[in-house]
């Protein structure tokens, strides 16, 4: 039997993770944003030569971000065309809302059951921010505080298959949830929605929190769904 003093030390894996994030990943993540503000309007055509040029960048990482945007459901790719940011139907809104009222309240349900009181912390702590960025009128960074309140819900719900189904779907209708800021009346509807099921969550009401939250959604579906409605109407 072999001693143990003069066995080789077994050498731990050499860290192969990637901990800076990919140029076209940048490209992409950038893009995202330029979408969600409405910088980049659906049906709008990504003009390749331009982006190029704004991000100074080559074609390559610009095509792979395009493709990753395209996983995203955030733009659609045609041959010997490129890239449109996908401009959502009446029936687009509302199945994507409805699904995410779900996801949403059941997220906000398993966190008041699963949640740590440091993860409820932070939760609120975003919601605090949001609460004072709405104040000061900033509505780029409430919007981010608002987001991130969501998120971190979700994250506190511990469920992996939850979060990967919910941050697609979402991604999805982000410039729509950013968008309606800009009407003060569904800002401020907003912001008490989101007092009422934080606070909820915060006495850990799973069911109540649930509720309130999928009220907020189904309040965002209508809302866009009358603004498509209404934009219809034109002449």
């Amino acid at each position: 039997m072999a001693n143990p003093e003069t066995l080789t030390p077994v050498t731990s894996a050499p860290d192969l993770a990637i901990h800076h994030p990919t140029l076209p990943a940048v490209v992409a993540e950038r893009l995202r944003q330029l979408i969600i503000d409405g910088t980049l309007k659906p049906g709008t055509w990504l003009n390749e030569r331009d982006l190029c040029d704004q991000l100074k960048i080559s074609r390559t990482p610009l095509r792979e971000a395009y493709r990753m945007l395209a996983s995203d459901g955030l733009v659609t790719l045609q041959p010997k065309r490129g890239a449109m940011v996908i401009e959502l139907s009446a029936d687009d809104i509302e199945n994507i809302f409805d699904v995410l009222s779900v996801l949403e309240g059941l997220a906000v349900r398993s966190a008041a059951e699963r949640a740590s009181d440091a993860e409820l912390a932070q939760i609120m702590q975003m919601h605090a921010q949001m609460l004072e960025n709405y104040e000061k009128g900033d509505i780029r960074a409430y919007f981010a505080a608002s987001m991130g309140t969501h998120i971190a819900i979700n994250r506190a719900a511990r469920n992996p298959a939850l979060t990967q189904s919910y941050d697609r779907l979402n991604l999805q209708v982000q410039a729509l949830r950013y968008k309606s800021n800009f009407d003060h009346d569904e800002w401020t509807t907003g912001v008490a929605d989101h007092e009422a099921f934080v606070q909820a969550l915060m006495e850990r009401a799973g069911e109540r929190a649930e509720a309130l939250i999928r009220k907020h959604v189904g309040g965002k579906k209508a809302y866009n769904l009358r603004g498509r409605q209404g934009a219809a109407a034109k002449p």
